[in-house]
């Protein structure tokens, strides 16, 4: 026998649907996101296993504490798109009506009809769960980071936008800069004495100080004193803020690069050629995962990273679309991937020029070449083997002369 548990997850409280392989209703209740009432469902969920009950449920997100429960508790997880909930809404109520307990019918009765056509979870191991964990949370930080130095940007700017011109935000010698002269004031103040005494200690070259101080000479607008004061302390907030984040992200890095160094995958998926050290390798990693059979062929891996395009036929019509609805976090890393891969790999060089003098632009050139580098990333994936630019431009001429005979013949 086998039970089919719909759950429609909250902050606060989970409604669980429970309906058999008829479709007759089993049980309906609330749970409680505390350890008490996950404990009691839990206890619940022991005992219909004990009894020889398969149970699989179906819920609106791959990840997560609930999902973990389930995963600990023997139950079968199918993650189903919030896109495809709302369509099978239609099936029980044509209004606009719903609430958390009829979502979780509608996922219950949805996966007892449809499971054929999704995909049940297949989770990774804690190694690439936590990696997968500390990447996410690095790329947020690099968000945060680009949110502070982009308000930084507008609010030099609005009243000095002549320390802009001395080093690129975040980099340190930026930081110390305005640390040190923080407003137009401060700058006039400034002797060339005091700025070659300065760079000296920020090990800046002589030809750059020079280069710097005739720009530092150059006449500023003038900007009221009440706009000065008001943006100054803004900035000077801004900068203690990203001197953090920079910490952090930093911090993070090396973690991300310790952790990855020792799984076992790192000795393959490292000789990519995108260089030998940052975290692209460990990213695109982790978003691979390492549960057998996640990746049922390339084609699955570039339709989930949206290397390809969609195509929508109707009668004579024909359109092509970008395909938006991917993993954004694994497009991100291999259009990286491919961005890198430029500088190290011939024929990757070679495919991407192909491409431009197609008449693609940079996107679109890039994300082709993101599609070839799937293909061999899902072969390196599935058989655990390393990078080979010799074996992969001898198979290239090998598919190349087979074109040419068919073509002939």
């Amino acid at each position: 026998m086998r039970y089919y548990l719909g759950v429609d997850w909250a902050d606060q409280t989970h409604a669980v649907w429970v309906v058999d392989e008829r479709g007759t209703k089993v049980a309906m209740r609330t749970v409680p996101h505390t350890a008490e009432g996950l404990s009691e469902w839990g206890r619940e969920l022991d005992e219909w296993r004990a009894h020889g009950t398969e149970l699989w449920a179906a819920i609106e997100r791959p990840e997560g504490r609930v999902v973990d429960f389930l995963l600990d508790h023997g139950v079968v997880v199918y993650p189903v798109n919030p896109k495809a909930l709302d369509r099978a809404r239609d099936r029980f109520r044509q209004s606009a009506a719903k609430s958390d307990p009829f979502d979780a019918r509608v996922l219950a009765d949805f996966l007892r009809t449809d499971h054929a056509r999704l995909r049940a979870l297949r989770p990774s191991s804690e190694a690439a769960q936590e990696l997968k964990l500390l990447t996410d949370d690095y790329q947020r930080q690099i968000r945060q980071q680009t949110r502070l130095v982009n308000q930084l940007t507008m609010t030099l700017k609005a009243y000095y936008p002549r320390a802009l011109e001395v080093a690129e935000l975040p980099t340190a010698l930026a930081r110390d800069f305005l640390q040190a002269y923080p407003t137009p004031a401060a700058l006039t103040a400034l002797t060339e004495r005091q700025w070659q005494r300065w760079a000296r200690a920020h090990r800046m070259h002589e030809a750059r100080t020079q280069e710097l101080w005739a720009v530092l000479q150059r006449p500023q607008l003038p900007v009221p004193a009440h706009v000065v004061r008001a943006k100054a302390r803004l900035m000077q907030s801004l900068v203690a803020q990203l001197t953090l984040v920079v910490e952090v992200v930093g911090t993070y890095r090396e973690a991300i690069e310790d952790f990855f160094a020792q799984i076992p995958a790192a000795q393959w998926i490292r000789t990519l050629p995108i260089g030998d050290h940052g975290i692209t390798a460990p990213t695109l990693w982790a978003r691979l995962g390492d549960a057998p059979g996640r990746w049922e062929s390339f084609r699955h891996l570039q339709a989930q990273a949206g290397t390809v395009p969609v195509t929508i036929r109707s009668g004579k019509q024909q359109v092509v679309r970008f395909r938006f609805a991917c993993d954004k976090s694994l497009r991100y890393v291999i259009d990286h991937v491919a961005f890198l891969s430029l500088r190290w790999s011939e024929w990757a060089r070679a495919y991407y020029a192909g491409q431009r003098a197609r008449g693609h632009s940079y996107h679109q050139a890039l994300r082709a070449l993101s599609a070839k580098w799937l293909k061999i990333i899902f072969v390196m994936w599935k058989r655990q083997v390393p990078y080979d630019e010799q074996y992969h431009l001898a198979t290239m001429t090998r598919q190349q002369l087979r074109l040419r005979q068919k073509q002939i013949a």
